[in-house]
């Protein structure tokens, strides 16, 4: 059984750093590492030449310009597959994978039926969390801890690259649900994340707004829009929220307005794309 791990970075080459560390003191090592570099222009590139030159599982696609999350996924998902990997776990630079995280997740890669589709770490923001041996269903993952199956990624596809960042893991989840496939979080399988507990304040109503660049609340909103249009019902109740939502982001930080509003029509209209670039703000 191949199992190739897949990090994406931009610009976070100290993160990166301490994610490329994690994943070289596994007690299971990952067969293959795939880095999708985003056109980074802190020394990333710099680093990756060295640090990949007496490690023949390392791979690194430098990418020309910032395809994002989304379309960094895309690319080295067909990597990973090309290369002939049977799980790919997914995760972002500023991952911290517990040391036995793989070697769990593997246990249950071994055991899990045809229709597992994918099976997901357990994240948490401390670095001494406790696991538990369950193994609990899931309507959708992020692409921090996501391992997915090759067969999935052969009668599915690849991840939405035309979102940038933001929801593709969630549309993701739903394709892969629709097709037929289970989706398994491991609650033995631990990943230190420490922006997890951030990112989860985003859809905290009414006043309490994680601080983060105000570029990417165009992300946020329009993408969340995107996403949910395949359920008609949850489409317009999330249409509803944003609708009124737009105006706490505006009062609580000022700087986003033209963001939220963007993302909101934007997203209304179906837009998809790298429509604004991290470099704008």
């Amino acid at each position: 059984m191949k199992i190739t791990a897949l990090v994406v970075t931009y610009n976070r080459l100290d993160f990166l750093k301490k994610n490329l560390s994690a994943l070289s003191g596994q007690t299971r090592m990952p067969d293959e590492i795939i880095v999708v570099n985003n056109a980074s222009s802190d020394g990333t590139c710099r680093f990756l030449e060295e640090f990949s030159k007496d490690k023949n599982f390392l791979k690194v696609i430098n990418l020309h310009e910032n395809l994002g999350g989304s379309g960094g996924f895309s690319v080295g998902l067909k990597e990973a597959i090309k290369n002939g990997a049977d799980w790919v776990w997914m995760m972002d630079d500023d991952a911290l994978p517990y040391p036995d995280a793989l070697e769990n997740l593997a246990k249950e890669m071994q055991i899990a039926n045809a229709r597992t589709g994918v099976l997901l770490s357990k994240l948490t923001d401390r670095e001494d969390a406790e696991s538990s041996s369950m193994v609990m269903p899931a309507l959708y993952g992020t692409f921090v801890g996501f391992a997915v199956r090759r067969e999935v990624v052969l009668k599915v596809g690849y991840p939405d690259a035309s979102f940038f960042i933001y929801a593709d893991d969630y549309d993701y989840s739903v394709r892969i649900r629709k097709a037929g496939f289970n989706i398994l979080r491991v609650n033995s399988s631990l990943i230190f994340h420490k922006d997890w507990a951030h990112q989860s304040r985003i859809f905290k109503f009414p006043f309490v707004k994680p601080h983060i660049p105000s570029w990417k609340t165009y992300y946020i909103v329009r993408n969340t829009l995107n996403a949910t249009r395949h359920i008609k019902l949850f489409h317009l109740a999330t249409k509803v929220y944003f609708f009124f939502d737009r105006f706490i982001w505006s009062y609580v930080n000022p700087d986003v307005k033209r963001y939220v509003f963007k993302g909101f029509s934007d997203g209304v209209k179906g837009i998809k794309g790298k429509v604004v670039s991290p470099d704008n703000s």
